[in-house]
């Protein structure tokens, strides 16, 4: 019998690191049990473990947004090196479980691409609203009417125009903390993916490897996630979408 090998828990360890970059959801995607795979548990979360003599590897897979975002750490367990591709990973999606649908997975490049063109569109449409506001802010008008009796009778209107400096200086501080908060949140979210995206790599004896991988979300409550590198036994684990309470 193969001697099985874990992974160490250091390799785990930006699993928990990604908590506060990704948005809260209600649902989550629970591993099935399968014969070559250990699933574990650690502070409320539920990922499986995948080992034999020439790799370790645990893919977790959660929903963000639109999108499903893979985490894989991988250590290498054989006496040789292993070139891993950040196309080695095929998302599919099931209503059934047994129909599978192959789900759109995003290169490294391409989804950083993607996330920073977002960004940067983003930020010039609030940077154009901003200004427009800022630019209207401190401006109001104000409006009279009454009558008149006398030899004259009749009723006037009229509307008078002011400038309120304070209130345009506190919209200008406004929209201006906006847009720097956004590029903040931006910039640290384009930082963590250049640091943890899934890129092509060489992967040295005993050497453990941590990235992401992001694909497109199906309609179906069953995953499942193939790693098709050709060089190690094919992995594949199965996942399915329970409420997250």
């Amino acid at each position: 019998m193969m001697k099985r090998k874990i992974i160490t828990l250091a390799g785990l360890c930006m699993f928990l690191a990604l908590t506060l970059f990704t948005s809260c959801v209600s649902y989550r995607l629970d591993p099935l049990p399968a014969e070559d795979i250990e699933i574990r548990r650690d502070r409320g979360s539920t990922y499986p473990m995948y080992s034999d003599d020439d790799v370790g590897m645990v893919i977790a897979p959660e929903f963000r947004e639109s999108e499903i975002m893979v985490k894989v750490t991988v250590r290498n367990n054989s006496s040789e090196e292993l070139y891993l591709k950040d196309t080695d990973f095929k998302v599919e999606n099931s209503t059934d479980g047994s129909a599978w649908e192959e789900l759109k997975v995003y290169s490294s490049e391409e989804y950083y691409s993607k996330e920073k063109t977002a960004y940067t569109v983003g930020a010039v449409l609030l940077v154009l609203s901003a200004t427009a506001d800022t630019a209207t802010a401190g401006y109001g008008s104000s409006s009279t009417s009454g009558s008149v009796y006398g030899s004259y009778s009749g009723s006037y209107s009229g509307t008078t125009t002011y400038y309120d400096p304070t209130a345009a200086e506190l919209a200008a501080q406004r929209n201006a903390n906006m847009v720097s908060q956004y590029a903040r949140e931006g910039q640290g979210w384009l930082q963590l993916l250049e640091e943890n995206l899934f890129y092509s790599k060489d992967l040295r004896p005993s050497e453990t490897y941590f990235g992401l991988v992001f694909s497109k979300q199906g309609r179906g409550d069953y995953y499942r996630i193939t790693c098709t590198n050709p060089d190690i036994s094919v992995i594949r684990i199965e996942y399915v979408k329970r409420e997250d309470r």
